[in-house]
C-alpha cells in the first residue's frame, strides 16, 4: 500500500470559511495521509494567509490554479454550491481525485455531468455526505442488521431549524432562492434523507407537500427584506423498498431539532440531536433503544425503559470526527485502489430522490422508484 501523503489542494480555504476553517483544515493538518499544498478563496489576501497558516506552496484566486498545479492529487471543494461545478469540472478535467461537499450540484442534470466525467477520466470521487461517518447511525445500522428491533414497520424523521425561515444573516441569505441549490430541502433533508436511507434503504414510493410560510425574509443587524421563494415546509410520506413505512417532516423558521424513530416488531430505537441546529451532520447524536416484552410483543409507556446504546463525542468534537474520518477513509480508497465512501453517484441517486419530491409536492402525483 502506498502510504505517502496525499497532496491536497483546498478550493474554498480561507480561514474565513466558517465551514473550512472549522472542519477540513484542522482535520487535513492533523491528518497523516494528507499534506495541504495549495489553497484556493476569492480574495488573494485571505488565500495568502490561508497558505501561511497551512503552510500550503500555493496561494491562488482562480481554482483552475489548484486543479491544474502539478503540485495538487486531490481537490476538495468547499465553497458555496452554485461554484460547485465549475470547481469539480476543472479538477476532473486536470485528472485530480476530488472530494466535494453536498449538494454535489445546483441541479440534477449537472450532478450528473460531473459523475459521468468523474467515472469517464477514471478519478476517484467522494461527495461530503458525512454524516454517514457517524459512530452512532453506524452502530444503529449494525443493530437493525442483527434484526435486534426485528423487522422494521415504520420510520418517523422530524427535522427542523431555525434558518432559512423569516429571517437571516446576509451570509445565509443566499439560501432563500431555489436558483442557489442550498435550499432547505436539499441542505437539511438532503443530509437527513440520506442517513434515514443509508440506516433503512431506499424508498420505493412516496408522495410530498411543500408549503411556504415565508415569502420574505429579515436580513439580520440591517432590517433590509428580501425575497424568499423556498419552500419552509415539506412533508414526505411513503413507502420504503423493504416494506416499512415513512414519514419526514422537514421545516425552517422553528424550534431546532433532528429526531429519528425507528419502529421494528421487537422494540424501537430512537436517535435524537443534543444542542440541534437541524443539521444531522453537526453530530451530537445519541441512541436509544427499548426492546418489547418477548411474551406479548408490547412495549412499556415508561420511558425510563429506554436506554442509551449509542452518543457521540463531546459537542463541536464530533462533526470534526465525521469529516476526519470521511477524509481518511477517502485517503485509503485513493492510496488502496477500494471505493468505500459515498461518492458522486451517491450523490446523484440523491439529487434524484429530492427531485421526485420536488415532483410528487408539484403535482400531487406519487411517485414510484
Amino acid at each position: 500500500m502506498d502510504t505517502k501523503q496525499i497532496r491536497t489542494g483546498i478550493i474554498g480555504g480561507s480561514l474565513n470559511n466558517q465551514w473550512a476553517s472549522k472542519t477540513h483544515i484542522p482535520v487535513l493538518l492533523q491528518s497523516e495521509r494528507h499534506r495541504i499544498t495549495a489553497i484556493a478563496t476569492t480574495n488573494e489576501a485571505s488565500a495568502r494567509k490561508s497558505a501561511e497558516v497551512t503552510g500550503a506552496t500555493l496561494a491562488a484566486t482562480d481554482h483552475r490554479a489548484v486543479s491544474g498545479s502539478s503540485a495538487v492529487e486531490l481537490v476538495v471543494v468547499s465553497v458555496k454550491v452554485p461554484d460547485h461545478y465549475d470547481a469539480v469540472r476543472s479538477a476532473i478535467l486536470a485528472g485530480k481525485h476530488v472530494y466535494c461537499e453536498w449538494p454535489l450540484a445546483v441541479t440534477t442534470s449537472e450532478a450528473e455531468q460531473l459523475a459521468g466525467l468523474a467515472k469517464q477520466a477514471g478519478v476517484h470521487h467522494a461527495a461530503g455526505l458525512q454524516a454517514r461517518q457517524s459512530p452512532v447511525l453506524r452502530q444503529v445500522k449494525q443493530r437493525l442488521e442483527r434484526g435486534e428491533i426485528g423487522r422494521i414497520l415504520s420510520c418517523h424523521m422530524r427535522v427542523s431549524t431555525q434558518g432559512k425561515g423569516g429571517v437571516t444573516d446576509r451570509q445565509g441569505a443566499y439560501l432563500l432562492s431555489e436558483k442557489h441549490g442550498a435550499t432547505l430541502l436539499a441542505i437539511n433533508g438532503g443530509h437527513s434523507l440520506d442517513a434515514l436511507c443509508y440506516l433503512l434503504g431506499d424508498f420505493r414510493e412516496l408522495s410530498a407537500m411543500m408549503n411556504r410560510n415565508f415569502s420574505t425574509a429579515t436580513v439580520l443587524a440591517t432590517n433590509e427584506i428580501i425575497a424568499k421563494d423556498t419552500a419552509d415546509q415539506i412533508m414526505v410520506q411513503g413507502v420504503l423498498k423493504s416494506g416499512a413505512s415513512a414519514f419526514v417532516h422537514i421545516q425552517a423558521g422553528t424550534y431546532p431539532a433532528f429526531e429519528l424513530e425507528i419502529q421494528g416488531e421487537l422494540g424501537v430505537i430512537r436517535i435524537v440531536q443534543h444542542n440541534s441546529a437541524g443539521h444531522v451532520q453537526f453530530g451530537n447524536l445519541e441512541a436509544h433503544m427499548t426492546a418489547y416484552s418477548s411474551a406479548s410483543r408490547v412495549a412499556a409507556s415508561n420511558p425510563d425503559h429506554f436506554v442509551s446504546v449509542a452518543k457521540d463525542a463531546a459537542e463541536g468534537e464530533a462533526v470534526r470526527q465525521y469529516v476526519a474520518s470521511a477524509h481518511e477513509a477517502f485517503a485509503k480508497d485513493i492510496q488502496t485502489g477500494t471505493f468505500t465512501v459515498p461518492d458522486f453517484f451517491e450523490a446523484l441517486h440523491l439529487h434524484r430522490l429530492l427531485d421526485a419530491i420536488r415532483l410528487a409536492a408539484a403535482t400531487g402525483s406519487r411517485q414510484t422508484f
